[in-house]
């Protein structure tokens, strides 16, 4: 009996993963080819038109012309999937009633679907980066051995701070407006499509604050410039997020009488 809700609950969550990628694209012509095509001629555009009219502008990557875009891709690529778990799972429980209020589903495996989704559309993207900058002349980097880490370190974050917003969203409708304006303020304060050494003294410092920062600067190391993060100090981090994970998950549980009851 003891293992039978661990079987039921994981295939439920594997169903809502599969879910997702199937009501994405659902009545699109190209269906889940949508899945390559958008983020190909996102990394074309980046890499080749932005990466030929400023790679000049950025000495020190490994990929010459094509450094300043590869640098870009480098960033937006996982910000796009951390701002997406954020976002997403700030709303889940208002988006999801339908199903909270019928089947007794947990609410945090109903969260965690969306980091998945987003973890695997960004394994996906990275590979086609990865791909096209070789093409580039972008010598991979043995960095890339660390991806696997690296994404779960994002993606649990984003799933830890996810929650506190979905928490709160439930009681405060004004917090998913808040999230959206919040997530684009931060993707300017983050330097994705600028470099750290450019901007005032006070705003590097605050990038030690900075959780984005924790692992944009990882993806920059590894695809512009070549090196590799130091394992450790990774590890330390992951630990750090899943912490964050499992102490929101606790209060979760605790507040989900109440949450059950407002939505």
């Amino acid at each position: 009996m003891s293992v039978r809700p661990a079987h039921i609950n994981l295939s439920l969550l594997w169903h809502f993963v599969r879910q997702d990628f199937a009501d994405r694209y659902s009545g699109a012509a190209l269906g889940r080819s949508w899945l390559l095509i958008a983020p190909l001629v996102q990394i074309f555009i980046f890499t080749v038109v932005f990466g030929g009219l400023l790679g000049s502008r950025l000495p020190g990557t490994q990929s010459g012309t094509f450094g300043y875009g590869i640098y870009l891709v480098a960033g937006i690529l996982p910000w796009t999937a951390f701002a997406a778990t954020v976002s997403r799972t700030t709303t889940v429980f208002l988006d999801k009633r339908g199903i909270l209020t019928k089947v007794p589903v947990s609410l945090a495996m109903m969260a965690v679907h969306i980091a998945i989704v987003e973890g695997l559309t960004l394994v996906g993207t990275l590979g086609l980066f990865t791909a096209i900058a070789v093409l580039l002349s972008a010598p991979p980097s043995p960095g890339i051995l660390y991806l696997p880490l690296l994404i779960l370190f994002q993606q649990t974050l984003a799933f830890a701070l996810g929650l506190v917003c979905a928490i709160l969203t439930v009681f405060i409708r004004d917090v998913r407006e808040l999230v959206g304006v919040g997530l684009m303020v931060w993707f300017w304060m983050t330097p994705i499509v600028y470099v750290i050494d450019i901007v005032p003294g006070l705003l590097q410092a605050a990038q030690s604050v900075n959780p984005a920062w924790l692992f944009v600067a990882e993806y920059h190391k590894i695809y512009a410039y070549g090196a590799v993060p130091d394992a450790g100090l990774l590890l330390a981090k992951l630990a750090g997020a899943l912490i964050a994970a499992a102490v929101m998950v606790w209060l979760l549980s605790r507040a989900e009488r109440a949450i059950r009851d407002v939505i």
